[in-house]
């Protein structure tokens, strides 16, 4: 067995490549396993995608600037990344009986050097009214999704999980996520604009 995980190791990239790849499979089976072994979660994520998409209003989405923390980066590389990730998205999305907001998205937008990369997802943002005719309103939640991106699995789907801030005005939000990271990777703060067709 260490023999044969040396072996796929040693070879470079390819073998980053192939470990990343069962890692992923071995993160899918388990999360395959978890869910069947629950059928009513199961049911309820059905009930909860079913209202929204039969029952929400269409929103689209305008990723706007992407912030990465001067502290994680040198100076030559954050002068070689891409601050505007030009991209569009699109979802559906209603307050719940709660009044908090729940919706389901896809959206594309470019990466730090240029790419496109591709994510659909849940959202999920408790809402509070800032004024007495609720046109003002704050929230703070999470995102759970799948995304793709050339230069994480070359561009083989993995989930992910990042909080996600809101601020809105009627149909309009600008919401905010913060990717965590390490030294020369992560540590975004990345911003889009939400509009709520009413």
């Amino acid at each position: 067995m260490n023999s044969c995980l040396t072996s796929v190791v040693s070879i470079g990239d390819k073998g980053k490549f192939q470990m990343r790849f069962l890692l992923f499979l071995f993160l899918q089976l388990g999360m395959i396993t978890l869910v069947h072994a629950n059928t009513s979660l199961v049911d309820s994520v059905k009930s909860k995608v079913e209202t929204i998409w039969t029952q929400g209003d269409v929103v689209g989405y305008l990723p706007l600037y992407t912030y990465h923390m001067p502290y994680a980066y040198p100076p030559e590389k954050l002068d070689q990344y891409t601050d505007i990730p030009l991209g569009l998205g699109i979802g559906k999305g209603l307050y719940n009986n709660r009044g908090n907001w729940e919706g389901l998205y896809a959206m594309t937008f470019r990466d730090s050097h240029g790419v496109y990369q591709y994510m659909a997802g849940y959202g999920w943002i408790p809402t509070w009214n800032l004024s007495t005719n609720g046109n003002w309103r704050v929230g703070a939640g999470a995102t759970v999704f799948m995304m793709s991106r050339q230069d994480i699995f070359n561009y083989i789907p993995f989930p992910g999980l990042l909080p996600v801030g809101s601020l809105g005005y009627k149909n309009l939000s600008l919401q905010t996520s913060f990717v965590p990271g390490g030294d020369g990777f992560g540590n975004v703060l990345f911003t889009w604009a939400k509009w709520t067709f009413k």
